[in-house]
């Protein structure tokens, strides 16, 4: 029973820990973001305004639902081939590897969630649409004018609030963070046997690719400028290495012997003395 309190004090830690990410997250998608002009001029912001090519719905849900399975069916896979040990007597370390990747997973997204929304508030950048949507009222004859107090004609709040917000491309971030976490587990935790090696690979491309399409269609779809792309892409995969490699010891399961607990080892290694003898 002192085991599970263990346990349930490490979740309870755990969430307290990834609560203030979330919150500072959400407080800061709901602050004004930052009043950025405009040049009469600019060609980069006079395209015209499309639907989403990949729908949020879909990004995130499709995102956290496939590393789910994939790091449940995995760790599963491990779990037949070397035995389920149990670390803490009433929880099988299964449970607990699972629960630890879980919860790496939603931190890290967490993570990303924050920095997206820092980057959005701060930098105000202005989305290639943004003379379709806004419709701008003052109108500068003075062709490379920078045009900071204007107003616009446009009517829909919930745009125009979102024409400010192109920097960092959110779909990127979003859609990377978790195909490069995905490549790393893999990397990391997959079993090493020659048929694993080749589905690592197919799912390592597979979910990269995908994250990559992800990405390109922000920019067909005049979403965001190319370079707010980028830096989506490099920030999701950053928070994911930082995640995977150097906020946990993704190695800490990797023997048989890490499965089992200490009174585990004994019994083995008697039961080993004992063959040996016989």
């Amino acid at each position: 029973m002192g085991d599970i309190k263990c346990v349930l004090l490490r979740v309870l830690f755990d969430v307290l820990s990834v609560i203030p990410i979330i919150a500072v997250a959400v407080t800061v998608h709901y602050l004004q973001p930052f009043h950025r002009g405009y040049f009469q001029n600019d060609e980069s912001l006079m395209y015209p305004y499309m639907s989403s090519t990949v729908k949020s719905v879909v990004l995130f849900s499709v995102g956290p639902i496939v590393t789910i399975f994939i790091v449940t069916v995995t760790e599963l896979v491990r779990a037949f081939q070397i035995g389920f040990g149990t670390k803490y007597r009433d929880i099988p370390l299964v449970v607990l590897c699972l629960y630890k990747f879980y919860f790496l997973f939603g931190f890290g997204y967490a993570t990303t969630a924050l920095f997206v929304q820092i980057g959005k508030i701060v930098i105000g950048r202005l989305r290639p649409h943004f003379f379709d949507v806004c419709r701008p009222t003052i109108i500068n004859q003075t062709a490379y004018a920078y045009v900071y107090n204007f107003s616009c004609s446009g009517t829909d709040a919930k745009l125009l609030r979102e024409m400010r917000l192109s920097f960092p491309s959110g779909h990127a971030a979003y859609s990377m963070f978790p195909a490069i976490f995905i490549c790393l587990y893999l990397y990391y935790r997959m079993p090493r046997i020659a048929v694993a090696s080749v589905l690592q690979a197919f799912i390592q491309t597979t979910v990269f690719s995908l994250a990559f399409y992800v990405g390109l269609s922000r920019v067909s779809d005049y979403k965001h400028h190319w370079s707010d792309v980028l830096a989506g892409m490099i920030l999701g995969a950053a928070v994911a290495i930082f995640t995977v490699v150097f906020a946990t010891d993704v190695n800490e399961f990797e023997s048989f012997e890490s499965y089992a607990d200490e009174h585990e080892l004994v019994s083995l290694a008697k039961s080993r003395q004992m063959a040996s003898a016989s």
